[in-house]
């Protein structure tokens, strides 16, 4: 695996340069456009709402890529930034062709003046997919307080046809008195595309964080020391940079390791990233630099960051360990280990 070690330091805080190896490319898509104005209610167009709306998301993305206290790193592409119309298919293939790794689609809602905020994904949705669609259900509530109307499935052709882990999110209804209150408003187009921040940023396993104020930091090792047993390799599509290594489960002690030196002591959130798989093992586990053993599942949970317990810790060097030895017949897979804090 390349020799690839980042951290993010608010600079007040701290003094070390941040480097970023690592950013979930998100797609977001501003339903309608151009000659579909979409829904129309309360003298206001849905393109124009969503556009708005969505302009004001990448902005926030972009100010969390650039803040490196406790957010996320992130690139994105937008599949219009103007008002103009795109086909359905043309979402996709902006999506698709730039290999993104998530799909967030904005939408308001209208009908006979009914109220509240809906989530969509693709029916029978993976895991990962799941997670994220009720994610950003769960922070749109929350963002303008409407009626929560639930994680829904349907045959949305984005979501059918994307490659990426794909929602949709209706806001609002724009007929509806209050609704459109929320949905035409700029400073609740702002809250919630926050608010879609965080829901990206709790479905990637990192604590909600509003970038510019924080005093936290990240330290991300995806290099893990290890012995030639471990196997380096590149084929699975959700792991978390290059490469990842692997190793056959066996009753001896032969670690992969992950190494931190943390700037203050603290409590820390400690998480793991692995390419999930039916061969992997159901209790791969990982020794905390305090002494801890938890277990986790890696034949689910790939593709994002999985939380292995928040823990004290004392400023300086740190190790999170990942063991071979539980029931053979199986795999683990070493990929990355992700350090925040202090809390």
């Amino acid at each position: 695996m390349s020799n690839r070690f980042y951290r993010f330091a608010l600079a007040t805080a701290l003094t070390a340069v941040t480097s970023i190896s690592f950013a979930a490319k998100i797609c977001i898509d501003p339903g309608h456009g151009g000659s579909d104005p979409g829904a129309v209610g309360s003298g206001q167009q849905e393109k124009t709402n969503n556009l708005n709306t969505c302009l004001k998301f990448r902005t926030w993305l972009n100010s969390d890529n650039s803040d490196g206290a406790g957010g996320g790193s992130w690139t994105n592409v937008m599949t219009r930034t103007t008002d103009v119309f795109v086909s359905l298919q043309g979402r996709c293939d902006i999506s698709n062709n730039a290999s993104a790794n998530r799909f967030m689609c904005l939408h308001n809602n209208a009908c006979c003046g009914a109220s509240g905020t809906e989530t969509f994904s693709a029916p029978s949705p993976s895991s990962t997919t799941a997670d994220l669609r009720n994610k950003v259900q769960q922070r749109s509530v929350e963002a303008w307080g409407l009626t929560n109307r639930g994680n829904k499935t349907y045959n949305f052709y984005v979501l059918l046809n994307t490659v990426a882990n794909a929602e949709l999110a209706e806001l609002g209804f724009i007929d509806n008195a209050l609704d459109s209150t929320f949905c035409g408003s700029p400073t609740q187009q702002d809250k919630m595309a926050r608010y879609h921040l965080y829901a990206l940023q709790n479905h990637y396993g990192i604590t909600a964080y509003t970038p510019g104020s924080g005093s936290a930091a990240t330290y991300t090792d995806d290099s893990p020391s290890a012995s030639a047993n471990w196997v380096t390799a590149t084929s699975s599509a959700d792991k978390f940079g290059a490469d990842y290594k692997w190793r056959a489960t066996e009753a001896i002690s032969d670690p992969a390791s992950w190494s931190a030196t943390v700037a203050a002591g603290g409590n820390y959130d400690i998480s793991a990233w692995w390419s999930e798989g039916s061969n992997r093992s159901t209790t791969a586990g990982y020794h905390l630099p305090n002494g801890t053993v938890v277990t986790r599942n890696q034949q689910s949970g790939g593709g994002a960051w999985n939380l292995l317990g928040t823990i004290s810790l004392s400023a300086g060097a740190q190790e999170t360990q990942l063991s071979c030895w539980t029931t053979t017949g199986f795999v683990v897979v070493a990929d990355a280990v992700k350090y925040f804090g202090p809390k």
